[in-house]
């Protein structure tokens, strides 16, 4: 009767830890949340895709002729961005011009900073892979943040 009783509190023991790491949050959820907590800033602009010329090229994504680059531009409230992507990297303009600095955070945490200059000009290389989304730090104290996007 004694090896029964061992038994059914180890079939216990082993349901509760099933029970237990049922409950815990994926890892990978919480590096997303922590992720998203690093960049909040409650006086940051929202710069949202506005134009893209994959998406102006029509319906099927072909144009008559094909450009080398793809533009995109963020438009918020007080500021755009222009971006260039070219095949190992990106390059920009802040409207209106402003020195600062450009963060890219790709969806794993990593960020890249780099300077804009005094007539809003950047550049990112290498381009990121996969998604990512910019911040931009202006010498005038603003900041703007962009949606998601993939280039």
């Amino acid at each position: 009767m004694a090896d029964h009783w061992r038994g059914e509190e180890e079939l216990l023991a082993e349901l509760g830890e099933a029970v237990r790491s049922a409950r815990e949050v994926p890892a990978r959820f919480v590096e997303a949340g922590k992720a998203a907590f690093s960049w909040r800033d409650l006086d940051a602009e929202f710069a949202t895709l506005s134009y893209d010329s994959v998406a102006a090229a029509g319906p099927t994504g072909v144009r008559a002729d094909a450009a080398p680059l793809r533009a995109l531009t963020f438009s918020g409230r007080d500021f755009t961005i222009e971006l260039e992507v070219g095949s190992g990297d990106l390059h920009g303009q802040v409207v209106p011009a402003q020195p600062g600095e450009l963060d890219v955070e790709t969806r794993d945490g990593t960020v890249l900073t780099v300077p804009v200059d005094d007539v809003g000009w950047f550049a990112v290389r290498p381009k990121p892979a996969g998604r990512f989304r910019l911040r931009l730090r202006t010498g005038s104290g603003h900041v703007v943040l962009t949606d998601w996007t993939t280039v």
